[in-house]
């Protein structure tokens, strides 16, 4: 009997793992509405602004709430730098 509940805990994990991995990954970069907020203001999963620039957060409700209530707004995407390529550097 403890065979088939380990099992079944090990097809209800694998389960949970395909519909985690199954939902893409959608996050939205967000700057501060201030600096006062990007000193305090972060999201509940850990992610904090950096000192400048903006930081990607899940479009999550958190998110949402705060774009709304005007605590940080979308970075418009002339004003994000794009990383150089290693091939463009060297």
């Amino acid at each position: 009997m403890a065979k088939e509940l380990s099992l079944r805990g090990k097809a209800a994990r694998e389960r949970m793992e395909k519909i985690t991995n199954s939902r893409p990954l959608t996050g939205v970069r967000v700057v501060p509405a201030s600096d006062e907020l990007r000193k305090v203001l972060k999201h509940p999963r850990g992610a904090k602004f950096p000192s400048e620039g903006s930081a990607e957060w899940p479009n999550d409700t958190f998110t949402k709430r705060r774009l709304k209530e005007g605590a940080v707004k979308l970075e418009t995407s002339g004003a994000r730098s794009k990383p150089a390529r290693k091939s463009e550097t060297a």
